[in-house]
């Protein structure tokens, strides 16, 4: 997939069961180019977005982070997660890939 291409992102399972984003850049592939988390841990997405962590944090409890923030947890206001399809039109499946799935 190229860099200029748009990706269909959908849900679907893994061979395990887990519940993935798949992720196509041609829609004519029997299978997906990728399969990613549908979410991942703040610190994952301001990784992603080039925010530090500490200010994504900071963003996430005032309402201010860049996308939707997911409060997660026992403890509210301490565990953030972020859905990866915004992440991915945002910054494209490029980026997010590269952060997610480092060199294989």
């Amino acid at each position: 997939m190229t860099s200029d291409e748009l990706p269909t992102v959908s849900g679907g399972m893994d061979p395990l069961g887990h519940i993935v984003l798949t992720v196509r850049g041609d829609g004519n592939a029997p299978a997906p180019d990728y399969e990613l988390p549908p979410t991942v841990l703040l610190a994952k997405a301001a990784e992603i977005l080039g925010i530090d962590p500490d200010d994504a944090v900071v963003q996430a409890r005032e309402g201010r982070f860049p996308e939707k923030v997911i409060d997660v947890g026992n403890k509210p206001g301490v565990t953030f997660s972020v859905p990866v399809a915004p992440l991915i039109r945002r910054v494209g499946l490029d980026r997010v890939r590269e952060v997610l799935r480092p060199a294989e």
